[in-house]
């Protein structure tokens, strides 16, 4: 295949007979990440800044430094989570589908126990998240500010 095929591409499968995961295809070059089951005690050895690790929606998640220098809250609000299931915690930020694309990138493994499709996923998506549920979700926080905002006008702001 050429490198223009390659960056025409969304995604890339490859199959054979170890369980390798789909792949999206960045700057026209393929990675391809093999996963393997990990358990709850792994994950706690990989709780220091030099390695990190994380688990996402069963999702088994290895930071790399430049990740960690990059990430927009620094490395300390991530470091100090890991080596645990921080699913809440992520989904508590809301974070942008380009943070969970940015994140899918380092998958190495998925939770001993995960459903089947742990084997495959990536970091699901704001959408895939909110199907069926509805509701302010999303809006909750901008909405408590909101409020927080008005509530202390009324009490600061009358002088």
């Amino acid at each position: 295949h050429s490198k223009e095929g390659l960056k025409r591409r969304h995604c890339v499968f490859f199959a054979n007979s170890t369980t390798l995961v789909r792949t999206r295809v960045f700057a026209g070059m393929a990675e391809i990440k093999e996963r393997r089951m990990i358990t709850e005690a792994e994950l706690a050895k990989h709780s220091k800044e030099d390695d990190a690790w994380i688990c996402i929606h069963d999702l088994i998640i290895a930071l790399p430094k430049d990740f960690l220098e990059e990430h927009p809250g620094g490395p300390d609000v991530i470091t100090c989570l890991a080596g645990k299931d921080v699913t809440t915690d992520f989904e508590d930020i809301a974070h942008s589908d380009s943070a969970r694309d940015w994140s899918s990138k380092y998958i190495i493994g998925y939770k001993e126990g995960a459903e089947e499709e742990a084997k495959t996923k990536l970091v699901p998506k704001n959408a895939e998240l909110s199907k069926g549920g509805g509701g302010l979700g999303p809006l909750l926080p901008t909405i408590l500010v909101a409020v927080i905002a008005v509530i202390a006008y009324f009490i600061f702001g009358k002088k």
